[in-house]
């Protein structure tokens, strides 16, 4: 996908988009920045990206999206408050520090509370998108095949979640068997699993990158 981006084919570039906009989000949060900025922030990073020469950047050796994304961010961030700050200084206005202080003396661009730092936070959100945009494949597969009502009522236990429903609750109520269920469970588990490297395997460019990728998505997790 990150190929296709870069010859701007195939939608590919505003699908990484979509991707990658929530990470993005969760960056600028926890370095303190509050919602409307986040959203603004990020609709003209992701917009710059649309009408520039980004994606020609994006070479095979780079190897993972996810971190080759982030640097460019905050390179734009910084050019926006140098732009800010010369047009202070032409105003005559103050200009203010990331080192300043903000109330509660928390330093600005810091996290305002006791939080993960940003890359961390970053790569969190990434794993989240991830596994949701593997999630919504499978649902949208199971419904061109005429199986929705079966994938919402196994959807909770893909998990384990301790708050859902057994394997007899659920096969009571869509009138199958306990083993029914269980095989069915496992199927959409090991198909959710192949989604889901399949998500990770577009932003990454050798079988390595897709590896330690992988990897670093359960560690995200289990933490």
């Amino acid at each position: 996908m990150v190929l296709r981006a870069r010859d701007k084919s195939s939608g590919a570039l505003e699908a990484l988009c979509g991707n990658y906009r929530e990470p993005l989000i969760a960056w600028l949060r926890a370095r303190g920045y509050a919602e409307r900025d986040r959203e603004d922030l990020v609709h003209d990073f992701l917009g710059h990206i649309l009408t520039s020469d980004f994606p020609k950047n994006v070479a095979q050796p780079k190897g993972k999206f996810r971190t080759f994304l982030l640097k460019p961010f905050q390179n734009f961030l910084s050019d926006k408050r140098d732009r800010s700050a010369a047009a202070k200084r032409g105003g005559g206005a103050i200009i203010s520090s990331l080192d300043e202080s903000v109330q509660k003396g928390h330093p600005r661009g810091e996290p305002a509370s006791d939080v993960a730092p940003p890359d961390v936070e970053y790569d969190r959100a990434w794993a989240r998108a991830t596994v949701d945009n593997a999630l919504r494949r499978l649902e949208e597969a199971r419904a061109h095949q005429g199986r929705q009502t079966l994938y919402s009522a196994l959807e909770p236990v893909l998990f384990a979640d301790d708050t859902a429903p057994t394997y007899r609750e659920i096969a009571s109520a869509l009138g199958m068997s306990e083993g029914a269920v269980k095989t069915a469970v496992c199927r959409l588990r090991e198909r959710l699993k192949g989604l889901i490297c399949d998500e990770v395997q577009q932003t990454a460019a050798t079988k390595e990158d897709l590896k330690d990728e992988l990897h670093y998505l359960i560690q995200l997790f289990a933490g």
